[in-house]
């Protein structure tokens, strides 16, 4: 299975603090929120992610291959801020062979 993970949001509603970082790479409980999210993908042995990046993306990518150097991470841009939708749309192809996939935002942390 392929976890398929949005984080292209700006985090506006966050600000100031996401002017300089993602909303997904702001500490909660002493780690990011990305961080969480891949945690337990990990413990449900999914170690398949695909990250739909745009706003600050090359921190994001910088922070998962240095922290999960075990899991394998996919990267599609989404150069234009169009919605959560058309981040999916993007990321259609990276996963049309895929029986099961799961998409879960990179700001939810359960």
């Amino acid at each position: 299975m392929k976890a398929v993970i949005p984080v292209a949001g700006v985090g506006t509603r966050l600000r100031p603090h996401t002017y300089t970082q993602p909303k997904v790479l702001l500490n909660v409980a002493g780690k990011p929120i990305l961080g969480h999210i891949i945690d337990k993908l990990v413990e449900n042995s999914i170690k398949d992610i695909l990250l739909i990046v745009g706003h600050l993306g090359e921190m994001i990518k910088n922070y998962v291959e240095s922290s999960y150097p075990d899991v394998r991470f996919e990267f599609i841009e989404q150069k234009e801020p169009l919605g959560l939708g058309h981040a999916i749309y993007l990321a259609g192809e990276a996963f049309k062979d895929e029986d099961e996939i799961l998409i879960i935002l990179g700001d939810t942390i359960f």
